[in-house]
C-alpha cells in the first residue's frame, strides 16, 4: 500500500512543486488549501490522508485499503475529470477527501460518476502540472 501511495502521490507533489512525497510523509503535510481551519479539537487520524484537489492522485491507494478492509466486496474506482473516488457497485463508497471536506455522498457521487473501471483495477494517473502553470 505504502509503494502505491509514494508511487502516485509523488506524481501530484513532484509535479506542482518538484517536491519528492517519500516514505513516512502523509498527504496532509503538502496541504495548501484551508478546509480544516475551522475545526477544533484533535483531527481524526483519517485526515493525514486527505490532502484537497489531489483526489486523482489517492485513488488507488483508496482502492486498496478498501479492498484490505473489506475483501468481499467488488471495489472499483469509478472517475471523471471532477473527482475521482472508490465504490463497491452497490451502496457503499470509501472517500476519505469528500468526507473531511463535508461534501455529501450523494455529491461526490455525481461528480465521480463517469467512468467505472473493473473492479479492483487502478486509475492510471500522470504527474500533475507545476504551480506556476495552472
Amino acid at each position: 500500500m505504502n509503494a502505491v501511495l509514494i508511487r502516485d502521490f509523488n506524481k501530484f507533489t513532484f509535479g506542482r512543486w518538484r517536491k519528492p512525497f517519500t516514505l513516512g510523509q502523509f498527504p496532509r503535510h503538502f496541504e495548501s488549501c484551508g478546509w480544516s481551519d475551522d475545526h477544533v479539537g484533535r483531527e481524526p487520524r483519517y485526515w493525514r490522508y486527505v490532502k484537497h484537489s489531489a483526489c486523482h492522485w489517492l485513488v488507488n491507494f483508496n482502492l486498496r485499503l478498501a479492498q484490505i478492509i473489506a475483501p468481499d466486496r467488488p471495489w472499483r474506482i469509478v472517475t471523471s475529470d471532477s473527482h475521482s473516488t472508490v465504490w463497491d457497485g452497490k451502496e457503499t463508497m470509501f472517500e476519505f477527501n469528500f468526507l473531511a471536506l463535508g461534501i455529501t455522498a450523494d455529491d461526490c457521487f455525481a461528480l465521480a460518476n463517469g467512468k467505472h473501471l473493473p473492479p479492483g483495477k487502478e486509475l492510471k494517473v500522470y504527474f500533475t502540472m507545476h504551480y506556476s502553470k495552472t
